[in-house]
């Protein structure tokens, strides 16, 4: 009962702090600016910004991104075996079995969302309608 309980907080945090993330970033490329850092386009080392999660984000912070991937896959991994343990632990084997398929279908169900955001905001700029692209002064950027 533990492991569920943890699984669920641990779950609940994960979605809450990724929509305060989510509202954040949009307000900041709204007002120009990077999603991730906040600083304004005009103050970026490339004027191009790049996609992460449907967010616009300047090329430093994009750089970032790729290389925090391969740790941020570690820390899962590590998290997988962690509650297989407790609930090998805690429950026996009758529950060995779900809770590393239910981090994978989570883990495989986020990476499913960040694309879809991807998705639909490529489509939102390429309709126009992405106020946050809008923000970037497409006519005023420098090359």
């Amino acid at each position: 009962m533990l492991v569920l309980t943890l699984a669920a907080v641990a779950g609940a945090s994960a979605v809450t702090a990724w929509m305060l993330d989510r509202r954040r970033c949009r307000r900041r490329n709204e007002q120009g600016q990077c999603g991730a850092c906040g600083i304004s386009w005009a103050a970026t080392s490339s004027g191009d910004p790049y996609l992460i999660h449907g967010r616009l984000v300047c090329a430093d912070c994009a750089e970032k991104a790729r290389r925090r991937m391969p740790w941020e896959l570690g820390a899962l991994a590590g998290w997988v075996a962690l509650a297989t343990g407790l609930t090998l632990a805690d429950q026996g084997l009758a529950l060995l079995v779900f809770v590393p398929a239910g981090m994978g279908i989570a883990s495989l169900g986020a990476v499913q969302l960040m694309k879809l955001a991807n998705r639909n905001a490529q489509r939102r700029i390429a309709a126009g309608a992405f106020p946050c692209f809008n923000a970037l002064g497409t006519g005023q950027r420098r090359h």
